[in-house]
């Protein structure tokens, strides 16, 4: 719906008609990558992409005469900086395109001059943005510089990568396929794009969503040019993957030019008789048409995008022809071509969306997690086949030393290849890596190291398959799911004697007094070396009976540090420098743009009760 409203009133500045904009906020709305990514549970991007409206409205307000005050100063700044903090992913993409939209806005003016003048607006909006998003884009640096995320390949960069095979779903929808490669608009979209094309005018209107859409697709089709692995390898570009994300860079575009010339047929005063744009969507829509229907003769099977593209297609031709030759009756054709685009991707939406209610999400690995939850201790768990699903682990309170995660410590993931047995080749969302992408046959070959395993407080693990090969006892199993205990589990946190190898020689457990998400506070007795089942990061700190202790690095992974004899109060505390900094900046340039904002608005209401324009 945000996204929507933003496209409409962005259409509506940009001098539409209220017809064009309503349909172009629906047609993006109901764009069917967006729903296929929400129901892929991509929410963070969706919420990102659809700020993106906004972002062209704030910056194509900016640069009107006669803008002052808040929107000229700081709109495109707070806009942009909230679709960093909304998906970082996102705000790489829609940076591209909020700086072409300002250079081109500014160079229709035909001025070198403006354009210089444009340039300084441009750097304050970019530090705004920066200011807004520090409290994200400072932390997150950190964390990315230590992550797995800094040693992507160029074929890491480029993995689903758009095959140009998919632009037939510009026609045929591939309905409930692969959301990084759902690229439908809807029949109407593409019809009023050919339009567009062939409509001098209209062609000119709308001449940067047409570049804005082309450059999408080149970005899109990722690895099928040359020299793409070259520029996978710049800095910046080297953190970024799946390059079909950017064909939300066509659906956007592709709605506004749609919007284009949906205004030129509303606003057509006669008709025309030999239209340019007829020849291509006549054939076109042949083309969909006869496709289907050599298929149902051939006696194929007939997939249910390509059924569906031989009725929305003729269908908005029709109407589009309706519109054109009937002017008297142009605004009950209009609609009807509004109610077809609001069918049209409805229907693809539902039809590829599967709804599941919670009870049937959490059922998932339920009956073995329900046994894990009854087991005394701290402890946590892993799985070589995702056996439990992490929403049911959390629902369940249960601690997982696998999962899924686009984001990993690289100190975590080499860890974790040595302790599960399995090796990754390159980077890998999950840990374990699973070779063909199904968990429950991919690692059956693996040895986990249970000693490995034991130093990160696995106590259990969970498999789809038997563990063989290993000193692990059988406590449960239901079905193919197997529940082992490790005979090598270590406590969460634990002292030994300083001198020996980690995990080895005389353990005692340390009692936990307070274990809360950035504090872990125990009771240990020493002397010897204090380690604790936690993954080191730049913030942790210790404090040994309220004073401050010397942090060290065990197996090149968890937090330790050394106590003399006695009882001893240990305190570990995470605090990071750069997330305060970065709070910091946030909160001051919020503060200056909404005293800035509120000033503007003052001064603007005194004006309007004076009388002053």
């Amino acid at each position: 719906l945000w996204g929507g409203l933003g496209t409409v009133w962005l259409l509506s500045r940009l001098g539409l008609r209220r017809e064009a904009a309503l349909l172009g906020g629906i047609a993006f709305e109901l764009m069917p990558k967006l729903f296929a990514h929400a129901g892929a549970g991509h929410i963070t991007l969706v919420y990102a992409v659809c700020w993106t409206p906004w972002l062209f409205l704030a910056e194509f307000r900016r640069q009107q005469p006669g803008e002052s005050g808040f929107t000229t100063t700081f709109l495109p700044g707070l806009v942009m900086g909230v679709t960093f903090l909304a998906d970082p992913r996102w705000a790489a993409y829609a940076a591209g395109a909020w700086i072409l939209w300002g250079l081109w806005r500014a160079r229709r003016a035909n001025s070198w001059n403006h354009l210089l003048r444009w340039l300084p607006g441009g750097i304050l909006q970019a530090l705004i943005a920066l200011g807004v998003s520090a409290v994200l884009l400072l932390p997150m640096a950190q964390f990315t510089q230590l992550s797995t995320r800094s040693g992507l390949t160029a074929k890491d960069v480029l993995t689903l990568s758009l095959p140009p095979v998919q632009l037939a779903a510009l026609i045929f929808p591939n309905i409930g396929g692969y959301a990084e490669w759902v690229v439908y608009p809807g029949a109407a979209v593409v019809l009023l794009a050919i339009y567009a094309l062939a409509v001098k005018r209209v062609r000119q209107q709308a001449g940067f969503w047409l570049v804005m859409a082309l450059t999408g697709t080149v970005i899109s089709l990722g690895s099928m040019w040359p020299g793409a692995e070259m520029i996978a390898r710049l800095p910046l570009i080297d953190l970024l993957r799946v390059p079909s994300r950017a064909w939300f860079l066509v659906g956007l575009p592709l709605v506004i030019v749609a919007a284009y010339a949906f205004n030129d047929l509303f606003e057509m005063t006669t008709r025309q008789e030999k239209p340019r744009w007829i020849l291509p969507m006549v054939g076109l829509t042949a083309l969909s048409v006869f496709i289907t229907a050599g298929l149902v003769m051939m006696g194929g099977t007939l997939p249910t995008g390509m059924i569906w593209a031989a009725v929305t297609f003729p269908l908005g031709l029709a109407l589009i022809i309706l519109i054109n030759r009937f002017g008297t009756a142009k605004s009950g054709w209009a609609a009807s071509l509004v109610m077809l685009v609001v069918a049209d991707l409805s229907g693809v939406n539902l039809s590829g969306m599967q709804f599941r209610s919670k009870c049937d999400v959490m059922s998932e690995g339920a009956e073995a997690a329900l046994y894990l939850a009854n087991q005394a201790g701290e402890f946590r768990i892993y799985s070589p086949s995702y056996s439990i699903p992490q929403q049911t682990a959390a629902d369940l309170g249960l601690e997982l030393a696998d999962g899924v995660n686009p984001m990993q410590l690289a100190s975590t993931a080499r860890f974790m290849e040595r302790a599960s047995g399995v090796a990754s080749n390159g980077y890998s969302v999950t840990i374990p890596a699973f070779a063909s992408g199904d968990p429950k046959v991919d690692n059956a070959g693996a040895m986990p190291d249970t000693v490995l395993l034991g130093l990160l407080n696995v106590k259990y693990i969970v498999s789809e398959f038997p563990l063989t090969g290993v000193l692990l006892s059988e406590v449960w199993q239901a079905g193919s799911t197997h529940i082992y205990e490790n005979p090598d589990v270590k406590p969460r946190v634990w002292v030994q004697p300083a001198a020996d190898a980690v995990g080895t020689g005389r353990i005692s457990a340390g009692r936990i007094i307070v274990n809360e998400p950035n504090q872990l506070k125990v009771e240990v007795d020493g002397p010897g070396l204090v380690v604790f089942s936690m993954v080191d990061y730049p913030g942790w700190s210790l404090m040994v009976d309220g004073k401050p202790a010397n942090k060290l690095r065990i197996a090149n992974l968890l937090i330790g540090t050394e106590v003399g004899a006695g009882l001893h109060k240990v305190d570990l505390t995470f605090k990071s420098p750069l997330l305060t900094f970065g709070q910091g900046i946030s909160i001051l340039t919020w503060l200056i743009a909404l005293g800035i904002g509120y000033t503007s608005f003052r001064k603007n209401r005194l004006g309007s009760q004076n009388g002053q324009p």
